[in-house]
């Protein structure tokens, strides 16, 4: 595809995308601090069967990152500092990858909203990842404020024809607006309670389809070089309850079916289930098997330095193969926990 011909698919998808994208509405506030869980940092390709490949093969699939400022004082401008974290293969027998970080800063001016194409603001080529943007003071260096402003998304869209929106997971500064956040100068962004709203102590995947179970995003935001382990309490469509258990660094998307086999059609057909669930022909009797999980984050592994126990995690589920090509976040429980920070602490 050339860069004109791929310009002229662009600006047509855009158009659409604005028509025909299904709102992925969920009540979250403005907030001074936006977590990206999945971009692609390059004109991404991926082969037929939605397996993104780093080979000039297949068929484009291109991220837009979308930030907008709702402040319409006349006293509104933000500067936002955008960290994309790249997520590679690790050298080390200890970690399953290496995080880092490609940043840049831009300007937002009262009502402005930017939109960038993630291969272009990217530094990183054939990366894959999440992006933190964070508000900071354009009238200082370095300093990271109170400005609970930002909302965002990110649109995902596919020359097969998919496309979906994912919303960005907005954490709100507990200062009052235009004060400096970086309470203890350690020149993170700290989910404490006290310089960001804390994260949630456990996560939820409201459903799954064993048929097209999706990808799970997870990310830990506490540790730097450390191992994160999670469990899953998997319950079928008839109460019956099931377990799992995975680990990652950093930040991973996985096949629901390869963390285990009970998110898939014919392990969950090994289990007592409702059979009038779920009824695809409207026959009363249910041909496709469903369910719903707990992800509870249970310990940060390190080999230097002490573990960490309930780490702060985040999370999202999404599905690149069209036409089902879709995307949603995890819900969170009411409890939360203090210990997660951006950058992750080593």
């Amino acid at each position: 595809m050339s860069a004109s011909s791929f310009g002229s698919f662009l600006l047509g998808s855009v158009s659409l995308l604005a028509l025909a994208s299904p709102a992925l509405a969920d009540g979250r506030e403005p907030g001074s601090v936006l977590v990206y869980p999945y971009q692609r940092s390059a004109l991404q390709l991926q082969s037929p069967d939605g397996k993104g490949q780093e080979e000039l093969i297949g068929v484009p699939v291109f991220n837009v990152v979308s930030v907008t400022n709702t402040n319409r004082a006349g006293a509104g401008s933000t500067d936002v500092h955008f960290q994309y974290v790249n997520v590679s293969d690790s050298i080390s027998p200890f970690l399953f990858a290496d995080c880092t970080i490609a940043d840049r800063v831009e300007t937002l001016t009262p009502a402005d909203t930017l939109s960038v194409l993630t291969n272009c603001h990217n530094s990183a080529a054939f990366a894959e990842g999440y992006l933190v943007v964070s508000a900071m003071n354009p009238n200082e260096i370095d300093t990271y404020w109170s400005f609970n402003h930002l909302i965002g998304s990110i649109q995902i869209i596919s020359a097969m024809g998919g496309m979906y929106s994912l919303n960005a997971i907005p954490f709100v500064a507990e200062g009052l607006e235009g004060l400096d956040t970086d309470l203890n100068n350690n020149g993170a962004r700290d989910f404490d309670g006290l310089e960001y709203e804390e994260l949630a102590d456990e996560l939820y995947i409201d459903s799954f389809i064993g048929t097209i179970p999706g990808e799970l995003i997870l990310i830990s935001l506490t540790g730097g070089n450390y191992l994160t382990n999670v469990k899953f309490i998997i319950f079928n469509d008839d109460e019956f309850q099931l377990s799992g258990e995975y680990w990652f660094a950093c930040w991973s998307r996985t096949d629901l079916s390869e963390i285990s086999g009970f998110f898939t059609q014919l392990g969950l057909k090994t289990t007592v289930t409702d059979a009038r669930e779920l009824d695809t022909n409207c026959d009363g009797i249910g041909e496709t098997e469903t369910g719903w999980a707990i992800v509870r984050p249970m310990t940060s592994l390190s080999i230097t330095s002490p573990n960490i126990a309930n780490p702060a995690v985040l999370g999202a589920l999404t599905n690149d193969v069209a036409p089902w090509m879709n995307a949603r976040l995890l819900w969170e429980s009411v409890a939360k926990q203090d210990n997660g920070r951006f950058p992750a602490a080593d």
